[in-house]
């Protein structure tokens, strides 16, 4: 089981003008969310939170514990708004679970190994999906799934029903959907550029020369 992953908090009263001022004093604004509860605003320290966010993702849950408040929330960081050319975190949703109710996330599906196809350069792989869409229950979220596809010969191919998901994961995208494939290598050749003759482009300015007279007349 992964180490679990903690955040501290505190309640924000800071609202308009006054997050400016919280962000200059190093703290970052951010609300919490739920099904059934109601959103409570809150405000978090700045390193501590990107360290946070970089360790959990958006698939690890987060115990977040709120001073003044005595039960932890487990929560899921969702949207991160950044400041376009500094790009230092400026506010968080994260959304409160309940370990006994399911959710629907995304998983991302990685690759590795390479075919022998692939390495000789006859093949080519293209993959179809990069997220994988699943329900389950928070305690059964997983960060990605992992494939091998140092096996895949040039025209065979990966589906969603073949990808290696836990029995308590219900996956949410058809299982006939292609995931991952191996096509055959095919050299485009560049088209060569067309150079008209000289007789036709003297037909062409001569063209164009009378268009223009007869609209001047």
């Amino acid at each position: 089981m992964a180490d679990e992953i903690v955040l501290n908090a505190a309640i924000r009263t800071a609202v308009r003008v006054g997050v400016k001022a919280l962000r200059r004093s190093g703290q970052v604004p951010a609300i919490v969310y739920g099904h059934k509860i109601t959103p409570t605003s809150i405000q978090l320290e700045a390193r501590e939170l990107t360290t946070v966010l970089r360790k959990a993702g958006r698939n690890r849950l987060i115990t977040l514990r709120v001073a003044g408040v005595d039960a932890p929330k487990m929560v899921l960081s969702r949207e991160i708004q950044r400041d376009p050319i500094k790009l230092v975190i400026k506010h968080v949703d994260f959304y409160e679970v309940s370990m006994t109710e399911k959710i629907n996330a995304d998983v991302r599906i990685i690759c590795v190994g390479e075919s022998a196809d692939v390495k000789s350069g006859a093949g080519v792989l293209l993959q179809e999906m990069a997220t994988l869409a699943i329900r389950c229950l928070p305690g059964d979220l997983i960060e990605s799934i992992t494939i091998d596809v140092s096996g895949l010969a040039i025209d065979k191919m990966i589906r969603v029903s073949d990808l290696p998901v836990p029995s308590t994961i219900e996956v949410m995208d058809d299982a006939h959907e292609e995931v991952v494939r191996v096509t055959r290598f095919i050299e485009v050749k560049e088209d060569e550029p067309v150079v008209a003759e000289a007789t036709e482009v003297e037909v062409i300015e001569k063209g164009k020369k009378e268009d223009e007279e007869a609209e001047a007349e």
